[in-house]
This record gives C-alpha cells, sequence and structure tokens, in this order.
C-alpha cells in the first residue's frame, strides 16, 4: 500500500510541477522547426486527440491503455490481394536480393572500418558524440568511402519504386477499385513530407557509430543492408499499400507490468534510465553485451543544438533475419531554442520521453505514423501497469490478413505481440540498472530484478500480466529466447 500510495502522490507532482511539455513558449513554425513537425500531422494528430484519442471516430473512445478494436477482411478481394502481394513480392525482391546484397554488403566495408576505430576511440559511458573537428573530418571520410553503397541503395529504391508503381496499378485496373485507392492515399497524407533523411546525414552517421558500440562493425553491416535493400519495400508495398489494400488509421499500446518500485522516491527516475539505455552513445561493455542479445535495438540519440529532434535507428530481428530501421525523434527532454512543448497523444502518458516519427517519405522504416514512449498511468484499464513502460502506437495499416493479424508476417498486429515479448526484458534492465545505480553489487541488482521479472498474455485490446511473478517462474521466456539466462 505504501508503495501505491507513493505512486499516487509522484503522479500528482508530475502533473501539476513538471509539464513542460504543454508550456508554450515559442511560436508555432519555430517549435515545428524544432521538433520535426509537419502542420498537417499535428493537425490530424490533433483531430484525434479532440476525437478521444483512439482514433478519428469518437464511437472508438478515449480510453488509449487498449488496443482499438480491430477485425480482420476475410473477405476474396482481401485473400487475393494478400495472394498477389507475395506472389509478386518473390518475383522482384528474390532476383533483386540475389544480385544486389553481396556486392551491398563489401562495398560497406571501407566506410565501417573507419567508423569501428573513430567509436574505439571514444570512452566507454559517453552520452553524445560531440560533433567536433574530428568528427566532420571522420564524417567526411565515411560519406566518400560510402557513395558506391548509397549509389547502389539510391538504385534499388528507384527500381522498388518501378515495380511497386506497375505490380500496384495492374492490381487497381484489374480490381477497379479506384475510389479505394484515393481513401487510402488520403489516410497516408498526414505522414507525408517529414524531415527529409537526406538532410540528415550526419545524424545518420551518429547513429550508426552507436549501434556498432552495441552491435559490432559486421553485424551493423548486415542490418544496414537489408535496410538499404528489403525496407523500402516492406513499408510501401507490404505495409502501406493503396493499390492493393484499404488503408485507415490502427491503434495499438504495449504496457509493461509495473516500474512503481522503480519510481517510489523519484517519479522520472524509470524514464531516466530508459532515456540512458536507448540515447546514450557508447555504453560499458556489460550493457553493450546484453543489450547487443535483445531481438529489438533502439538507439535515438541526442539532437545536436538547435534541435529537439534527431535521426535514430532500431534493430529488429534476429540472426539472418534482422535489419535495421530508421527514425526520426523528438526527445522531451530537450529545451533547444527555449522550448520543451511536445504534444502528447496518449492518455495514459505519465511523462513523455520520445516520440518517434515513422514519416512515409522515409523508406527505411517499414511503417508509417506517430509513435510514443513514456512511463504509463495504465488509466483506466490497466491500473496494475501503473508506472509500466508503454509504447502507443497510431499507425497506418490494413485489415488485410498479410498484415492485420497478430499471427501475420508483419503490420501492426505482429508488432503489437512483438513489443508484449520486448518489453518485460527492457523492464528487466531498467530495474536492474535502478539497483546498480543505488549501490547494490551485481548479483543483488540482478537478484532483485529477477524476482520482479514479469509477462504478459499477448492479446488484442489488452494484454493481461501472467500470475507467475519471478525469472525462475518462466522456463519459456523471452529472457531465455534473448540468451540472458
Amino acid at each position: 500500500m505504501g508503495t501505491g500510495g507513493s505512486s499516487v502522490q509522484a503522479m500528482a507532482e508530475v502533473s501539476v510541477e513538471e509539464r513542460q511539455w504543454e508550456k508554450v513558449t515559442v511560436d508555432e513554425a519555430t517549435r515545428m522547426r524544432l521538433n520535426g513537425e509537419s502542420a498537417r500531422c499535428m493537425a490530424h494528430i490533433r483531430a484525434i486527440k479532440k476525437a478521444g484519442g483512439v482514433s478519428l471516430q469518437e464511437s472508438d473512445g478515449s480510453d488509449t491503455s487498449k488496443d482499438q478494436a480491430w477485425t480482420t477482411d476475410e473477405s476474396g478481394l482481401a485473400a487475393c490481394a494478400a495472394r498477389y502481394a507475395m506472389i509478386t513480392t518473390a518475383l522482384w525482391m528474390l532476383p533483386k536480393m540475389l544480385v544486389l546484397f553481396l556486392p551491398m554488403l563489401l562495398l560497406q566495408f571501407p566506410a565501417m572500418v573507419v567508423v569501428r576505430s573513430y567509436v574505439a576511440c571514444v570512452k566507454a559511458g559517453t552520452d553524445s558524440f560531440e560533433r567536433t573537428a574530428m568528427f566532420w573530418v571522420s564524417f567526411m571520410l565515411v560519406f566518400v568511402l560510402y557513395l558506391p553503397a548509397g549509389i547502389l541503395a539510391l538504385v534499388s529504391l528507384m527500381l522498388d519504386y518501378v515495380f511497386y508503381w506497375i505490380f500496384g496499378i495492374t492490381f487497381c485496373i484489374c480490381s477497379c477499385r479506384f475510389g479505394a485507392v484515393w481513401r487510402s492515399m488520403r489516410a497516408i497524407d498526414p505522414y507525408r513530407n517529414g524531415p527529409w533523411i537526406i538532410l540528415h546525414l550526419p545524424d545518420i552517421y551518429v547513429s550508426v557509430m552507436g549501434q556498432t558500440c552495441r552491435q559490432g562493425m559486421l553485424e551493423v553491416m548486415w542490418i544496414l543492408s537489408t535496410m538499404w535493400l528489403i525496407m523500402p519495400w516492406y513499408k510501401y508495398y507490404i505495409n502501406c499499400n493503396p493499390w492493393l489494400d484499404d488503408l485507415d488509421h490502427r491503434f495499438v499500446n504495449q504496457i509493461s507490468t509495473t516500474c512503481a518500485d522503480i519510481n517510489e522516491q523519484d517519479p522520472t527516475r524509470s524514464s531516466k534510465i530508459s532515456r540512458e539505455i536507448i540515447s546514450r552513445g557508447k555504453h560499458y561493455p556489460g550493457r553493450a553485451q546484453k543489450v547487443d542479445l535483445w531481438h529489438f535495438v533502439p538507439h535515438y540519440p541526442y539532437p545536436p543544438p538547435g534541435r529537439r529532434y534527431a535521426m535514430g535507428m532500431q534493430q529488429g530481428g534476429s540472426g539472418l533475419k534482422s535489419c535495421m530501421l530508421m527514425v526520426h525523434t523528438t526527445h522531451a527532454n530537450r529545451n533547444d531554442g527555449n522550448s520543451m512543448e511536445q504534444h502528447v497523444a496518449s492518455n495514459c502518458c505519465k511523462v513523455p520521453v520520445y516520440r518517434v516519427m515513422l514519416w512515409y517519405n522515409n523508406p527505411y522504416h517499414h511503417f508509417t505514423g506517430w509513435v510514443e514512449a513514456h512511463p504509463s498511468t495504465g488509466e483506466p484499464s490497466q491500473l496494475d501497469k501503473a508506472d509500466g513502460g508503454e509504447h502507443p502506437m497510431w499507425l497506418v495499416g490494413s485489415k488485410s490478413p498479410l498484415t492485420s493479424k497478430r499471427t501475420s508476417m508483419t503490420g501492426p498486429g505482429s508488432i503489437d505481440k512483438f513489443f508484449d515479448e520486448w518489453i518485460p526484458v527492457f523492464a528487466h534492465e531498467v530495474r536492474y540498472s535502478h539497483h546498480r545505480m543505488e549501490g547494490k553489487s551485481h548479483e543483488e541488482a540482478l537478484q532483485i530484478a529477477n524476482a520482479k521479472y514479469q509477462e504478459v498474455k499477448s492479446a488484442d485490446g489488452i494484454s493481461r500480466p501472467l500470475k507467475k511473478i519471478g525469472l525462475d517462474k518462466y522456463k519459456e521466456s523471452s529472457m531465455h529466447d534473448y540468451g540472458l539466462v
């Protein structure tokens, strides 16, 4: 009872005293420049908030602590579109990968040797890679050495666009779904014309350095190759294809089990530790080795002066199936430009940490939409998860059987399940780090984190916490899958 009371009091303190993200200190144009926003996107997400927070339809309500109700289209046309997508994907992607993958891998090697040499000289525990004269010298050298791989990536992207139009328009003509295509195009509109990645190459360089510190040079070369060659097709043809599917906005959220024990003395403690894990440039070897074993490795570097957002990267998957993803991330704790204003779409956010934008004009992330990451109040449907980390996502998706189910190969349904499995592992590391910072030994901190470990029963709507508490109760757990026990 004492912990619960402290948690409620802490949330009240945050609500009253520390809501800097709601304070307007600059004009709208300046705020959008600092945060990496667009007027159309902000109008869209504010309309969702006004309608309740789940979607543009007021009937979907205001409960962002659970997933939006969503059904799969099992009609013959939807099944036909899914089969067509897979067949045409095989016809194009298999020969392309056979021809381009090995050259892409090899062409990156000289530049990645320079990256690896640079980060080897950086002290472990460094939060940010300072953009000094040496940084810019190394950036220019890497830029020149990476040009052949970059040109190959551009050629691959242009060819993807060509076959996207050929296959997509052919299906549209044969199925006579011109009106549906127009409506689906409008669903994408809020996420067009975000900050262009070509204008943020130094950010990408910083992100690659951070991932190299976490995962090593050869692994980063592999996952960068899959990003350049596969992600645009996954994004535009499989997950967000107006020519084949009826697109709409879908909300899903994942909330970890409670971390109230971490936030008992400081209501922002878990968010501070989470930020350190995700944004630190170069971890100490022990943490870097653990993070490298995860099936999801996010790295959102701190922005350079003059911005509240920066390019970041996510490694997803494992083994030969892993790939890199590129994102735009706005950091709630930054006050560059005399502003900390940051719109929060979730109704159960306790204090914002990250906004992760998946712009449609960013080919190198397979989803399109608005994502947040922060501690949650759990209100109103998951109060037993108060102070857990939440990951609400407003994504452009369809009801296709290829992408809408939790068992689908990709799409919002499958990613909802993916994060239900990963977040308990991340919460374990946050709790372990908290107790290490409190002065406990490695063995003591690990014992406490293991004793508090808890997973959820992944499901549409609400993923309820399992009754089992303690890592020893989970013989087939995510921790075992990640090789951490």
